[in-house]
């Protein structure tokens, strides 16, 4: 049974920023392999008091081992990953270890831009409410977008791919959107693989979350949220650049 302490660098002295409490076993006749069973406890920082759960076989003198994140607590709910660790030094001896550890979800980072106006517009309306009165947040408004991705806010910035899909003035009271998207990457590791994001967008709240419910390719059964937050806004233009933080665990 252990309660061992985890820290940014690798000496004992340094910051602590939690603890490994749990329990391994020696469930193997022919090598040194263990059977791992802890909880990652957070004691700092955004993440203090979310908790990690990790249950995996470690065999302990391989140079890298790979272990399942199976789940979590607070912000690591529902969590899905891997940890990859490496012995960084063993006294034999004493029998104290310290042991460097890599845990893997995947975030990505870029902006979305909407150009609603003009001939080069990324999003058409293709649906209105058939009233007389017009609604001041647009009810039953609904359009089709083809958004550019940027690694940058610049338009001119490097594209990495499109958000493609719609979304739909969705409430009587506020500007609230049914947001249904594809995002389509074109770039690098993700080249081809697609995530889909399901969710309302309270497009005047200065940080909205929506649910990340699949993908494909790389992002077999992703499942995670996206954090959206206004860069720009031109209203007579109706110009607006979007940043966006994705976090995800998937296949």
């Amino acid at each position: 049974m252990v309660d061992d302490p985890l820290t940014i660098r690798p000496d004992l002295g340094s910051k602590l920023i939690g603890r490994a409490q749990g329990m391994y076993a020696s469930a193997s006749q022919n090598d040194f392999g263990l059977m791992m069973v802890l909880n990652l406890e957070f004691l700092e920082g955004k993440f203090n008091g979310s908790t990690m759960s990790l249950l995996g076989r470690n065999k302990i003198f391989a140079a890298v081992r790979e272990m399942p994140i199976v789940g979590g607590s607070g912000l690591f709910r529902f969590a899905r990953g891997y940890a990859l660790a490496k012995t960084y030094s063993f006294n034999v001896t004493a029998q104290n270890a310290i042991v460097e550890y890599n845990v893997y979800f995947t975030h990505l980072h870029f902006y979305f831009h909407d150009l609603a106006k003009g001939p080069k517009s990324t999003a058409v309306i293709v649906a209105q409410a058939n009233t007389t009165d017009k609604s001041r947040t647009l009810f039953g408004q609904v359009r089709i977008g083809d958004e550019p991705l940027t690694i940058g806010p610049d338009w001119g910035s490097k594209p990495i791919g499109k958000a493609q899909g719609m979304y739909a003035y969705a409430s009587q009271n506020d500007f609230g959107l049914m947001m249904v998207m594809n995002f389509e990457f074109l770039e690098g590791k993700y080249n081809g693989s697609t995530m889909s994001l399901l969710g309302r967008n309270d497009v005047f709240a200065p940080v909205r979350e929506m649910p990340i419910v699949g993908g494909t390719g790389l992002f077999r059964f992703a499942r995670g949220y996206a954090r959206v937050k206004p860069y720009s806004f031109d209203v007579p233009a109706q110009n607006a650049t979007v940043e966006y933080d994705i976090y995800v665990s998937h296949y």
